[in-house]
C-alpha cells in the first residue's frame, strides 16, 4: 500500500515539475513527452482510476503549455510537436492499462487456484496412508460412481464391502440388492464361477494380487467378457488392511482377438505384425505350420526372423524391406530362402502391407510369408523336362538325318567290301570304314534312347527274374572289393517292357555305381512294388499315379552335389575325366524309361551315395502287349526264297535313292526311281504295273509317303508299301504318321535287312508271272 501512495505521489509532483519547466521554456520544445514518466508512475501504482486521472491531467497540462510558455518557433513546428506528444501520452495509457489489467486478471486466478489447490488437499487422502481414500467415504463414492469402470472395494478376510453405481447399472440391479452378496451366483456365468471362487481364496491366503477373465450377466441377459484384477492393500508393516479391484469389459477385444486367431490360424501363410516403434513382432501359428518354430521362439527377441534368413539373400532381403519402409510405397514384394527349424531350406514368398502414420513414417509391417518351395521345384522340373524335351526333339531330328548319311556310308561300304577288285592294302581300308560307320550308328541309337525315339520290343516280363538273371553279369563288371546285394520281393505283378534295354539299363546303373566307388562300398539291387500317390504326382506332374514296380540301384560312393543331381539326365554331361565316358549312360536310361511310360529318380548327398530308382508301370493286360501276337504271320515266311519283282523306289536324298537302286538291284529286283511324291504318282498312272512301293515317311516335296501310299493304293488296291525312314517306327507310330502294322525298314539300314524285312512282308509266296505275288 505504501509503494502505491508513494508512486502516485511521484506521478502527481513530476506532472507539476514539467508544467513549471514548460512555463519557463519558449515554445517549441518537446515538454509533452515529459508527461509520460507521470503516466508510468501512475501504472505502477495498479490502480487504473488514477492512471485515468493523470493521463487526462499530463493532456490538458501540454494544452496549457501553449499558452503559458513564451513565444518561441512558429505555429506549425511547436504544435505538431503538442500534438505528437498527446498521442503518445494517450496510447501509452493505454497499453500501461492494459497490461495492468491483465496482470490484475493473472492474479485473481492463482488466489483462485491457490483456495482450490488448497481444498483439493483437504480432499485428496495422504500418499503415506494408504486407508485415506476410504476415510473419506463421501468424496470416494463421489468419484467412484463417476467411474464408468466398476471398481470394488473387500476387507482383509475378502468380503466385498463396496462397489460403485457401475455395477448396478451394468446388471440392472439395485446397489442395496447386490451388496447382500445372494446376487453374484445370477450375476457370473456359471461356469465361471467356481473356478472364480476358487481363484479368488487362493489370492486371499496367499494376499497375492488377483486376475481372472469371466462372464458377468448383463441387464439385457447377454453375457459378456470382463477382467477382473484385484490388488492388496498394505500398511506400513506390510500387513493386507484392504482389496481394492475393478471389472473391464473385454468382451469386444476378445471377440475379435479370438476371430483374428481364428483367421490368422486358418491361413496357411506365416502372418506376422511387426510393430516398428517399439521393435516387437508377433506371429500365428503359420510359422510353426511352414517352418516348425513355435510363436515362443519367433517373439522371444525381435530379431528371430532375422536370424534364420539364409545367409545369402539376408542382405538383399533386409534391403528390400527397409527400402520399402523408408520409401512411400504401402506394399511389400520380396523372395528369399528361409531357414526351417530342421535346417532344411524353405523357398519364401512374402507380401507386406506398410502402416504409417500422418507424417509417413511407417510404424507397422503386417506381413505374410507363402511356402512356395514345392512351386519352385516343380518350376524347375517342369523346365528341366522341357529342356531334355527340347534336346530330344532335336537328337531325334538330328539322328533322322545321321541315319540317311550312315545309310549310304555303311551300304556302300558293304559293296565295297564284294568287290573282288579291291587289293590287300584297300580291303583294311574298307573295313574301317564299315566299322566306324558302325560306331557312329550305334551312337545314333543311343541318342534315339535319350530322345525316347529307339524301337523297342515290349513285351510281359518278370521284372524279379530279369534282375536275378543278371546278377552274375553285374558280379563280372563289379570288382570284388564292392560287395554286391541284391533283394527282391516276390510275386511281382508284370511289366510291359523290353527286357533287353531293360538290362541294359540296370548294367548302366550298376557300372556308374561301381565307377562312384574308387575304394571299397556296397552296390544294392532291390526290386520291389511301390504306390505312387496323388500327393507325389503333384510334385512330379510328368508321373501318373497307380502300381509300379520299383528297380533301385543303390551305392555307397561319393554322391552328387546339387547341381551334378540337376544335370544328371542331360546327354553328354558327364563327371568322369576325358575319354572316360561318353555322358550318354544316364540320359539312355532316362529315355527309355520315359519311353516305356515310367519314371525315374535321383536321391543323392555329396559323400553318402547315390540311389536311382526306376519305376515301371504294372502291366493291366500283359498278353495285349505279346510281341509274337502281331509277328506269328511273318515267321512262315522267313524259310522262303526271295522272289523280285517291280519296285517304285521314292526317295528325295539322291545319295540315298541311289544307294537303294544298287541295294534291290543286288537282290533282283527291277528298279524304278522317284525323286518325291508327285512324280511317283506320274510314274504309277503310266505303267500301272507295280509289285512293291518303297518310300520314304518324311519328305520334303508337299507330300509324305503315308499321303503316297494312300493316293497309290486308290490306283493299284493291291500294292504292297514298305516305308523306310531314319525315324524309328516307335516314333512314326505315336506322332500318328503310321498306322500300328504299317511295314517300316529304318535307316541306316543294310541288304539283308532289307531282305529280311521284304521276306516278312510275305513277298516271296509263290510268284505269278515272275513277279511279287499281290
Amino acid at each position: 500500500m505504501q509503494h502505491r501512495l508513494l508512486l502516485q505521489t511521484g506521478s502527481v509532483l513530476s506532472a507539476l515539475l514539467i508544467l513549471i519547466l514548460d512555463s519557463t521554456t519558449p515554445l517549441g520544445f518537446a515538454h509533452g513527452d515529459l508527461y509520460l514518466l507521470s503516466v508510468i508512475l501512475a501504472a505502477l501504482s495498479g490502480s487504473r482510476r488514477f492512471l485515468i486521472g493523470i493521463t487526462l491531467t499530463s493532456v490538458l497540462l501540454t494544452v496549457l503549455g501553449t499558452v503559458i510558455s513564451p513565444p518561441g518557433l512558429e505555429f506549425r513546428y511547436w504544435g505538431s510537436n503538442r500534438a505528437i506528444s498527446i498521442a503518445g501520452i494517450i496510447i501509452i495509457a493505454g497499453l500501461c492499462d492494459y497490461i495492468m489489467q491483465r496482470f490484475q486478471h493473472l492474479q485473481r486466478e492463482s488466489r483462485h487456484l491457490e483456495s482450490e489447490h488448497q481444498a483439493l488437499q483437504q480432499l485428496t487422502p495422504s500418499p503415506d496412508n494408504p486407508l485415506a481414500p476410504f476415510q473419506y467415504p463421501q468424496q470416494f463414492q463421489l468419484f467412484a460412481d463417476a467411474i464408468p469402470q466398476i471398481i470394488w472395494t473387500a476387507d482383509p478376510d475378502g468380503n466385498i464391502d463396496y462397489f460403485n453405481l457401475a455395477l448396478s447399472r451394468y446388471t440392472g440391479k439395485p446397489r442395496d440388492v447386490l451388496a447382500t452378496g445372494k446376487q453374484w451366483p445370477s450375476v457370473i456365468h456359471p461356469d465361471d464361477l467356481i473356478q472364480l471362487r476358487i481363484n479368488w481364496a487362493q489370492a486371499v491366503e496367499n494376499k497375492i494380487t488377483y486376475e481372472l477373465e469371466c462372464r458377468l450377466r448383463r441387464h439385457d441377459g447377454s453375457w459378456r467378457w470382463h477382467l477382473l484384477q484385484g490388488a492388496p492393500v498394505r500398511d506400513d508393516d506390510g500387513s493386507v488392511i484392504k482389496w481394492c479391484g475393478s471389472a473391464v469389459d473385454i468382451h469386444d477385444i476378445r471377440v475379435y482377438t479370438e476371430r483374428f486367431e481364428h483367421v490368422a490360424r486358418a491361413t496357411v501363410d506365416a502372418v506376422s505384425d511387426w510393430d516398428i516403434q517399439t521393435n516387437q513382432i508377433w506371429w500365428n501359428h503359420g510359422v510353426t505350420n511352414l517352418f516348425g518354430y513355435t510363436r515362443a521362439e519367433m517373439m522371444a527377441k525381435p530379431g528371430s526372423w532375422t536370424e534364420r534368413l539364409h545367409p545369402d539373400d539376408k542382405e538383399e532381403a533386409l534391403a528390400t524391406i527397409y527400402d520399402t519402409l523408408n520409401s512411400d510405397r504401402e506394399r511389400l514384394h520380396c523372395e528369399y530362402r528361409f531357414m526351417r527349424k530342421d535346417n532344411s531350406i524353405a523357398v519364401v514368398e512374402e507380401h507386406g502391407f506398410v502402416i504409417r502414420d500422418k507424417d509417413g513414417i511407417a510404424i507397422r509391417l503386417i506381413g505374410g510369408m507363402t511356402d512356395i518351395t514345392q512351386e519352385r521345384q516343380l518350376e524347375e522340373q517342369l523346365s528341366h523336362a522341357q529342356r531334355l524335351q527340347t534336346v530330344g526333339e532335336l537328337t531325334g531330328g538330328v539322328a533322322h538325318d545321321f541315319n540317311n548319311l550312315l545309310t549310304v556310308i555303311q551300304g556302300n561300304a558293304e559293296l565295297l567290301t564284294e568287290d573282288a577288285t579291291l587289293t590287300t592294302q584297300q580291303k583294311p581300308l574298307v573295313s574301317m570304314i564299315s566299322d566306324a560307320s558302325q560306331r557312329a550308328a550305334d551312337l545314333v541309337q543311343r541318342l534315339l534312347a535319350f530322345a525316347r525315339k529307339q524301337p523297342l520290343s515290349p513285351r510281359a516280363t518278370d521284372i524279379s527274374a530279369l534282375v536275378i538273371n543278371i546278377q552274375a553279369l553285374v558280379r563280372q563288371a563289379v570288382p570284388e572289393r564292392i560287395s554286391l546285394q541284391l533283394i527282391t520281393e516276390a510275386d511281382l505283378p508284370l511289366v510291359v517292357i523290353d527286357p533287353p534295354q531293360l538290362e541294359s539299363a540296370v548294367l548302366n546303373l550298376c557300372l556308374n555305381a561301381r565307377d562312384a566307388m574308387p575304394d571299397r562300398g556296397t552296390l544294392l539291387l532291390e526290386v520291389g512294388s511301390s504306390e505312387l500317390d496323388a500327393d507325389y504326382t503333384r510334385q512330379h506332374p510328368e508321373v501318373e499315379p497307380g502300381r509300379y514296380v520299383l528297380v533301385s540301384v543303390s551305392d555307397t560312393g561319393s554322391g552328387m552335389s546339387q547341381d551334378t543331381k540337376a544335370r544328371a539326365f542331360d546327354p553328354f554331361f558327364t563327371t568322369k575325366s576325358s575319354g572316360q565316358g561318353s555322358g550318354l549312360g544316364l540320359s539312355m536310361v532316362y529315355g527309355f524309361i520315359k519311353q516305356s511310360g515310367g519314371h525315374i529318380s535321383i536321391y543323392s548327398e555329396p559323400g553318402h551315395g547315390t540311389t536311382v530308382r526306376m519305376y515301371l508301370p504294372v502291366s493291366l493286360d500283359p498278353a495285349s502287349h505279346d510281341p509274337d501276337q502281331g509277328n506269328s504271320k511273318h515267321l512262315a515266311a522267313t524259310d522262303l526264297a526271295l522272289t523280285p519283282g517291280v519296285v517304285l523306289l521314292v526317295e528325295d536324298e539322291q545319295l540315298v535313292r541311289q544307294y537303294a537302286e544298287k541295294q534291290f538291284q543286288a537282290l533282283g529286283f527291277e528298279v524304278i526311281s522317284a525323286g518325291g511324291g508327285k512324280e511317283a504318282l506320274d510314274i504309277l498312272r503310266d505303267s500301272g504295273d507295280i509289285d512293291l512301293l518303297f518310300t520314304d515317311v518324311m519328305m520334303g516335296d508337299g507330300m509324305d509317303g503315308p499321303e503316297l501310299a494312300d493316293a497309290a493304293r486308290k490306283m493299284q488296291p493291291d500294292l504292297k508299301v514298305l516305308f523306310t525312314s531314319g525315324y524309328t517306327a516307335n516314333a512314326m507310330f505315336r506322332q500318328g504318321r503310321l498306322d500300328a502294322d504299317t511295314d517300316l525298314l529304318g535307316k541306316p539300314w543294310r541288304r539283308e535287312d532289307l531282305r529280311a524285312k521284304l521276306m516278312a512282308m510275305q513277298c516271296i509266296d509263290q510268284p505269278r508271272s515272275g513277279r511279287l505275288d499281290r
